[in-house]
């Protein structure tokens, strides 16, 4: 009976739970029950609640009567379920879980919201505010102390009054003329109106210490209008005249700052910008704002809105045609959209104020939007930006606004002939009013996404029925088109298509990141700063307009677009999408947001240069070869294509045997092939705009992964162009099927390539120098590289199980290869070389081959029993300490050649594969690196693992396609990588089969795997001296091989990558122009803060013309005349491999390794620097055995110190011819 109770009560208590299943999530992210609305839901959720407590307290005194009767039952008694969750409730639990994909990620964004806003307490505002009010009391009554004429007068008579004020009028060009009929007068404006996103509380910081903007539309007087005010630039001749009245009249008044702003540069939108005085702004540190006075149209303007409508053609121009003077008019859909924006600022307001009234979370979610864009250059800074974003904060709250309401299609007023065109997929319902703030923002980075605004315009739901001028003319001024509520004005008119197509970009990527579980999600998308161009674009230019002028300029466009530089940057956007075409898939035109000027300037500073940031398209950027018209299609296209080309153009025959105009660029090398997108760039902007002065930063870097200019393997070498990878794997190739053809006992299975000039990772490209001409090549140049690979033969059961006796099979194994390489008589040379220090039991025996084109490798036998002896060899309790240590360093080697060499070496090919930037990238690393004398702490492996993960990573930003651009994004990782608190997750496997494009994570399931293995080998060891990376694979998570067990950098090592990659990122992010960006600093290492540098003679070093700044006297003149025709005897002996500088501080750091710390550059450097370790310096008590040469102490009795110059002076007889010499930097 009590079990059955039990039973019961069981039952009810597991029922009671809500029924999820009748509970959903509507349309506009409400919960809602499917039948009733949600206070029902709510009360009925109540009832129940209280219907269960009091049936689970019946079924309680059921179960104490039954306890009372069965003394062995000793359970607790039986507590109440707690509180059902509302729908409220459930819905942040799914937000949590489903939408945040991590509450952390959701915490984070809800502190993020008042830290970006301006503060909002009245001992801030307060003082504000007042200023505000003293601002509008001095404009309404300030006739009565005017200093400015106040009876009407010729326009150039009140500028003239308003200069000897020291206040210049910021006229249009052109400015009127002595001609004009018109007079002004000030009066005080008939409204003032705050305006902006300081009115609608949806203001944000802004980059670079900008302040925040107060907008004040100040109404011009009706009086001084007229109807056809529209004409010519007169209303915006009459607004620069009562701008500077206003400046004239408060500056004596208020004794502010003032300036005169014109943002894109353009006189027509010029802006009085007033800093408040330090009473109304107590404390400028936690609110500092400007005032920016807008003039505008009154509502009752009497210029008609019809003069607004794109068709319009409100500019005349004169022409002399014949000897008669006439006038040319056309559509100034640019000047109309200007004139239609003066009369809209209260509108504006107005719609804005509505959403965030009928909007609950409008308001942060147009915040979290404008940081987000912010953060990527689409707004204001001192930094470059992209170009058409500075006034385009309300277009921000728009996107939101229209997303949540639904935009609609209108239909054609007939007063075009042409049908409206739209894609009919752009048809999108409205997302609703309920939404969350993130549910509106990731909405809105979808629309801007998907969104293709050349062939869609967006028309939002207007207070009117239908619209107030024919669709059809907007489309057809060939601009990106977004009308406001207002349906007169175009937000996206100033805005070149090469902007929008970067931003979708970066929508789209941001869209990706967030679907990310990653702990960085967060910051990569609203905190950190991808401004910097180096590191954003994979290719940048800095573009010299002084001088520029258009190759065919309409006078018309200039008049419309205010200035001929405007008309040239929009002119250089339209020409270098057609010259690029698909090559890239964003043309972003990136400069300074308009700068202050004083009243005296008029004229707003003119753009000297502008940065073109290109992201490529890697199927199609390197192309050699543009088609153009066949050669009998129509001749005005032909004549297009050569007029745009100009002599690039030409008549071509191909092998399909088509004949077509086409645009060939010709490359000496295959590197070269990356410059062709900026040739391309070069020569279309000497062609169509007299722009000579092109500059960028690719080249600069190139030359440290390139042979120095007069290096000796250039002349000497017989691979054509210098070798390449190309040809080191047809050495490869050509090596392994003549060891396929031998008779040997048993048959090749696999030879595995395992050296980084084989996986396209080399820092230089392989440059062989024959064997013939190595005796004629400079000692300095001699040096010859061996390509690791390792043969695996099939299986047999004749191997013998015993270590020492699998070496000695492997030595008969190489003896025969080497005696057929060597039976073939074609120049290749074949060597057993036997390793240093190898125990018996290790492999330690190796083929080295040198083939006589150069090329050398070195061959390794791998037997999969040698793996399975060393483990139990290792498990055998019997053994010596010294023999166990001997197995575990034979078993470690035998997995790094055989087993995780491979496999890495596979992986990485891959990677340069699937991406076409990751080798220049990692060449680049790898010469960053050695270059700052790193080459003995962190090995090439590791190098590539990092780089990999820049490729890999789920990082908000393009895939880098140059070598540049992976450079610098390593550099900003290096530099902001926390590795004592986070481990590197790398997708190394993960991408096997999976097409580039698409995007590649690590596997959910394994990210907890990786996290508890970090934290239990920082617990095992604090002092991390088995390394201080942790790099984890899907395959590794306990850490990649290369950086476990003291292969990876120590502590000391890692902070010092982490300053050095500072200092190198601080200055690629820093405010350079690309050409002038000083490449070579990145690659110079200061020596000032060792202890003591030993100085290497260059001219025994093998490597030292692999130094990228090496002096090439030293193998100037010291070249041995050679007869290409003369071959070698097979009598002289060639070192392969060999590096006097590795050897020598490899025997430095096993003598005195734990009392001196050595660097160096492997890659030629001529110095080796050490650092003494500290410990050592310290005096201590003299003792046998102390570890290290030592000297009495002069201060402390008993006491002994580090001998320094006794050391030095072993250091210099050890290296005897080739030290130079010695220089002690500290005592």
């Amino acid at each position: 009976m009590v079990r059955l109770k039990k039973k019961l009560k069981q039952d009810y208590v597991d029922g009671s739970s809500i029924d999820t299943r009748n509970a959903r999530i509507d349309g506009n992210g409400n919960g809602m029950e499917s039948s009733e609305g949600e206070g029902e839901e709510e009360d009925q959720f109540s009832q129940n609640s209280h219907e269960s407590s009091s049936d689970v307290g019946d079924l309680d005194n059921i179960e104490e009567e039954s306890q009372k009767e069965t003394q062995n039952d000793t359970k607790a008694p039986f507590q109440p379920p707690k509180q059902l969750p509302t729908a409220q409730e459930l819905r942040a639990i799914f937000e949590a879980s489903e939408l945040y994909k991590s509450n952390a990620f959701k915490l984070q964004m809800e502190n993020l919201l008042p830290s970006i806003a301006p503060k909002t307490s009245k001992t801030l505002r307060g003082p504000l505010d007042a200023f505000l009010l003293r601002l509008h009391d001095q404009l309404l009554h300030s006739t009565k102390k005017s200093v400015v004429p106040k009876a009407a007068q010729h326009p150039l008579e009140v500028a003239e009054a308003l200069g000897s004020h020291g206040i210049r009028t910021p006229f249009p060009t052109p400015p009127p003329t002595k001609d004009a009929k018109w007079t002004f007068k000030y009066e005080p404006p008939t409204s003032m109106t705050l305006i902006g996103s300081w009115a609608n509380n949806t203001s944000v910081k802004h980059k670079d210490d900008i302040p925040f903007s107060v907008d004040l539309a100040v109404g011009v007087p009706q009086d001084l209008l007229q109807e056809r005010d529209y004409l010519n630039d007169r209303y915006f001749h009459k607004r620069a005249l009562y701008l500077a009245c206003i400046a004239s009249i408060l500056s004596p008044l208020l004794k502010v700052e003032m300036w005169y702003d014109s943002p894109m540069n353009d006189p027509r939108q010029t802006i009085l910008v007033i800093s408040p005085p330090d009473d109304a702004l107590p404390n400028r540190s936690k609110l500092n704002v400007v005032v920016r006075i807008v003039p505008s149209l009154p509502s009752d303007s009497p210029i008609p809105l019809s003069r607004s409508s794109p068709s319009s053609s409100n500019l005349r121009l004169a022409t002399q045609l014949d000897s008669q003077s006439s006038t040319i008019s056309k559509a100034t859909p640019h000047y109309n959209n200007l004139l239609a924006k003066s009369m809209t600022p209260t509108s504006d307001l107005l719609a804005l104020h509505n959403f965030s009234s009928t909007i609950p979370n409008f308001i942060p979610a147009v915040q979290l939007l404008r940081v987000w864009a912010n953060q990527r250059g689409f707004g204001r800074g001192q930094r470059s930006c992209v170009r058409g974003f500075e006034l385009l904060g309300m277009w921000w709250g728009y996107v939101i606004a229209m997303l949540a309401e639904g935009d609609f299609h209108p239909p054609s007023t007939g007063n075009s002939s042409a049908p409206l065109k739209r894609n009919p997929k752009s048809k999108r319902r409205a997302l609703g009013k309920g939404l969350s703030s993130y549910q509106l923002f990731r909405g809105a980075l979808d629309f801007l996404a998907h969104h293709d605004f050349r062939d869609e315009p967006i028309f939002m739901k207007g207070v009117h029925e239908s619209h107030k001028f024919d669709p059809e003319p907007w489309i057809s001024t060939r601009t990106p088109v977004f009308l406001d509520p207002s349906l007169t004005v175009n937000l996206l008119e100033s805005i070149p298509y090469g902007s929008l197509d970067l931003l979708r970009i970066e929508a789209g990527l941001t869209l990706q990141s967030l679907e990310t579980a990653s702990t960085d999600t967060f910051t990569s998308t609203f905190l950190r700063d991808l401004r910097i161009s180096q590191a954003r674009f994979d290719v940048v230019l800095r573009v010299n307009l002084t001088g520029a002028k258009a190759r065919r300029e309409d006078a018309f466009d200039v008049l419309d677009t205010g200035s001929a530089l405007n008309t040239i940057l929009k002119s250089i956007d339209h020409t270098l999408h057609g010259a690029l075409g698909n090559r890239a898939v964003a043309i972003a035109l990136l400069h300074q947001s308009s700068s202050l000027r004083p009243l005296s300037s008029p004229v707003p500073t003119l753009i000297h240069s502008v940065e073109l940031g290109l992201v490529l398209n890697p199927e199609q950027a390197f192309r050699l070869i543009d088609r153009g018209p066949a050669v009998d299609a129509d001749a005005a296209s032909v004549a297009d294509f050569r007029d745009f080309w100009g002599e690039k153009a030409e008549l071509r025959r191909f092998t399909d045997g088509a004949i077509v105009e086409c645009v060939a660029w010709e490359v000496e090398s295959p590197h070269e092939r990356i410059y062709i997108p900026s040739r391309i760039v070069r020569h279309v902007l000497a062609r169509h705009f007299s722009i000579q002065t092109v500059t960028e930063v690719q080249p600069s870097y190139d030359t440290f992964v390139l042979p120095h200019p007069s290096a000796p393997s250039k002349r000497f070498s017989s691979i054509e162009k210098g070798g390449g990878y190309k040809s080191a794997m047809q050495a490869f190739d050509g090596l392994v099927k003549r060891i396929k053809g031998m008779e040997l006992p048993l048959s090749l299975v696999a030879c595995l390539p395992c050296a980084e000039e084989l996986r396209y990772t080399s820092v230089l490209a392989p440059s062989p120098i024959p064997v013939s001409r190595l005796a004629s090549t400079p000692e300095c140049a001699r040096y010859t590289a061996t390509y690791d690979a390792i043969l695996q033969f099939e299986k047999s059961a004749r191997w013998p199980d015993d270590l020492g006796a699998i070496q000695k099979v492997k030595l008969a194994w190489f003896e025969t290869v080497a005696q057929n390489i060597l039976a073939g008589n074609d120049g290749s040379k074949a060597s057993i070389a036997l390793d240093s220090f190898a125990s018996p039991i290790e492999d330690g025996a190796s083929l080295e081959v040198a083939l006589p084109s150069g090329f050398a490798f070195r061959l390794r036998i791998y037997h999969d029993r040698e793996r399975t002896l060393l483990e139990r060899l290792i498990e055998d309790k019997t053994l010596l300490p010294f023999q166990k240590a001997e197995a575990e360093r034979a078993l470690s080697i035998h997995l790094q050649r055989f087993i995780h060499g491979p496999a890495h070496h596979s992986s990485i090919s891959n990677i340069h594969h699937r991406h076409i930037g990751f080798s220049a990238a990692v060449r680049l690393i790898k010469r960053w690196f050695s270059s700052h004398l790193l080459s003995n702490f962190v090995s090439s492996e590791l190098i590539e693992l990092i780089s990999a993960y820049i490729f890999l990573r789920p990082d908000p930003q393009v895939k880098p396609n140059t070598g540049s651009a992976g450079f610098a994004r390593t550099m900003a990782f290096l530099a902001d990588w926390d590795w004592r608190r986070e481990p590197l997750l790398i997708p190394l496997h993960s991408m096997a089969g999976v097409d580039a494009s698409v995007h590649v994570q690590f596997p959910t399931g394994k990210i907890e795997g990786v996290n508890t293995a970090f934290k239990e080998r920082r617990a095992i060891d604090p002092g991390m001296s088995s390394g201080a990376w942790h790099i984890a694979t899907e395959e590794e998570p306990t850490g990649v091989f290369w950086c476990i067990d003291g292969r990876g950098p120590t502590p000391m090592i890692a902070d010092r990558i982490k300053t050095l990659a500072k200092a190198s990122w601080t200055h690629i992010s820093s405010e350079m122009e690309p050409g002038a960006l000083s490449v070579k600093a990145l690659f110079s290492h200061p020596l000032t803060d060792y202890d003591f540098i030993i100085h290497l003679h260059p001219n025994v070093l093998p490597r030292y013309s692999q130094n990228p700044f090496a002096d090439d006297s030293v193998w100037s003149g010291k070249t041995k005349p050679i007869n290409l025709q003369i071959t070698t005897t097979g009598e002289e002996e060639i070192l392969l491999d060999y590096d006097p500088a590795r050897e020598f501080v490899n025997d430095l750091q096993r003598i005195y390794g734990d009392t001196v710390l050595f660097f160096y550059d492997k890659m030629g450097g001529t110095v080796i620097a050490g650092s003494w370790n500290p410990l050592v310096r310290q005096p201590k008590a003299f003792r046998a055995l102390l570890g290290y040469s030592s000297r009495a102490d002069g201060q402390k009795k008993g006491q002994v110190s580090l001998n320094v110059d006794a050391i030095l002076g072993e250091i210099a007889r050890m290296g005897q011819g080739l030290i130079k010499e010695i220089v002690k930097q500290s005592s």
